[in-house]
């Protein structure tokens, strides 16, 4: 990816085959339905992004507003927001192998802690998978595990933290 241009926009459903297929590639050991995806993608527009490299979508992230220590299950349509929701939720940052290493990711976090903090956020929370804890710790993220959340977490694999990152 060295000297390539990498762009995050702003990313709606006519993205969702690019989302789709990099969430196959990245999360193989646990793909969403598209209706799933497409359902982050509605619900909210704000906390949504595409990674473009040259002109090419090569990562995403979904976000939204959401309950502070109660990540959505995987592969599961909200269907709406919560009322009195507490935290920005990162439900998904994939970046596709080759896009790894070029701070495109550290680059879309500050964005995504201004929208929550627009929005009146203190926190922002996700679930570290794939061996991504070290990166989320970089951004300011800490580990935040109970019994409950362990046993919620058990379907996102072995790895599976909850995280959170203090706003104020």
């Amino acid at each position: 990816m060295t000297g390539q241009a990498f762009y995050w926009r702003r990313a709606s459903l006519p993205d969702l085959a690019s989302v789709s297929e990099i969430q196959l590639a990245v999360h193989q050991a646990f793909p969403e339905d598209d209706a799933v995806l497409a359902d982050r993608l509605e619900l909210s527009p704000a906390g949504c992004f595409m990674l473009e490299v040259d002109e090419a979508a090569q990562g995403y992230v979904l976000s939204h507003p959401w309950l502070e220590g109660s990540p959505p299950a995987l592969n599961t349509k909200l269907g709406a927001l919560p009322a009195v929701a507490d935290t920005w939720y990162i439900h998904d940052l994939a970046l596709m192998p080759e896009t790894r290493g070029s701070g495109a990711g550290g680059n879309i976090v500050p964005r995504l802690a201004e929208i929550a903090r627009r929005e009146g956020f203190r926190s922002m929370s996700l679930v570290s998978v794939n061996g991504s804890q070290g990166f989320w710790a970089r951004q300011g993220f800490s580990v935040h595990m109970n019994a409950r959340l362990a046993q919620k977490l058990a379907s996102y694999g072995e790895d599976a933290v909850y995280m959170r990152h203090a706003l104020c």
